[in-house]
């Protein structure tokens, strides 16, 4: 039998049980709460907007040419009486490397003495007063061009390169009738080599004849060859907006051969600029818009920039940082606008 003061007890003893509960209750609340709140803090890293020495460098890529290519032709034409070389042949400069049937020779060489005849005859009648000087001038004329003429077509029947380099065509045999607009042989000089490459208008007025480069061929492995440039054009391509600019290489060890792929390095200096981490910028989806996320009051703050070209891990700032800001480095893709962070300790 339970006595009155038994169940007073016991009412107390729920009630207290149920305080305890509540209290206990409101404390774990209040704990999620508070972690909640601690959890939404981004914890993040941070990189500053500073001034920057920028290595002003660029790589193309070209297809090595013959430093200089000769047509060797005879200016009237005529049969071929002995080729002296072959495709592949290295000729020094001045090397006589065809040489023609001299028919043509042989005739002027008839019209020369026919002229001289005629000269000596009239000088000696201009002596005695028989003829005027008009004619005697007419028959000195005469000799004079005969000589030249033969002169002309003696030359012409020995061929010879104007450059050292190797024979990379022939288009005649021995007895073959030659015509002046086809060479006999043709001649390329390969030591140098040249590089002809197209560099963006932005750089124009950086480049300098005498400027250092360096190439490389895929054929080649790793090894570098030390280039200059040997000529920049006075005109730009209207429709790329580059200029055309001639690298040149030494080549004495002929390892370099025109027909090669090659890759150029040129170094055009450095300049001072803005720029940033490339890991702070974000690309919008859909549009070329970039921003970032400054650490501003303890929130993540948009900003849109404009930005130049990417230097190694900077890009070079054109618009909407100033110095000194502090832009969030760490996912920040994965912010929003007023997000809580807290720099990473």
């Amino acid at each position: 039998m339970i006595t009155k003061i038994q169940l007073g007890g016991l009412l107390f003893g729920a009630i207290s049980l149920v305080a305890v509960s509540s209290c206990s209750s409101g404390s774990s609340e209040q704990v999620t709460s508070d972690s909640t709140a601690v959890d939404s803090t981004r914890i993040v890293e941070v990189g500053s907007a500073t001034r920057t020495s920028l290595s002003l460098s660029e790589d193309f890529t070209a297809q090595l040419e013959a430093k200089t290519i000769n047509n060797i032709s005879a200016q009237s034409g005529g049969r071929l009486k002995q080729l002296l070389v072959k495709v592949g042949d290295r000729v020094a400069a001045g090397q006589v490397v065809a040489r023609l049937e001299a028919t043509q020779s042989s005739q002027l060489q008839i019209q020369l003495k026919d002229a001289q005849t005629n000269f000596t005859r009239m000088d000696e009648l201009y002596k005695v007063g028989a003829v005027s000087k008009a004619q005697w001038d007419q028959a000195k004329s005469a000799v004079d061009q005969a000589k030249l003429a033969y002169a002309n077509a003696a030359e012409n029947t020995t061929l010879r390169s104007p450059i050292s380099g190797f024979v990379t065509a022939k288009n005649y045999d021995n007895g073959d009738m030659t015509s002046p607009t086809l060479p006999v042989v043709v001649i390329q000089q390969i030591a140098p080599v040249k590089a002809v490459i197209g560099v963006s208008e932005q750089y124009y007025a950086l480049l300098k004849k005498g400027m250092q480069a360096s190439l490389q061929v895929d054929a080649l492995g790793t090894e570098t060859f030390a280039g200059t440039i040997s000529n920049i054009f006075p005109t730009l391509d209207p429709v790329t907006h580059t200029v055309s600019t001639e690298v040149e290489v030494k080549n004495a060890d002929l390892k370099l051969r025109p027909g090669m792929y090659a890759r150029v390095h040129i170094d055009l200096g450095s300049k001072e600029a803005l720029t940033i981490p490339d890991k702070a910028v974000v690309r919008q989806v859909g549009s070329g818009v970039r921003y970032v996320f400054l650490l501003q009051g303890g929130k993540a703050v948009y900003r849109a920039v404009e930005l130049g070209e990417l230097y190694g891990d900077r890009y070079e700032v054109l618009g909407g940082l100033e110095e000194g800001d502090q832009v969030i480095t760490s996912a920040p893709s994965s912010l929003k606008a007023g997000t809580p962070v807290k720099l990473r300790k």
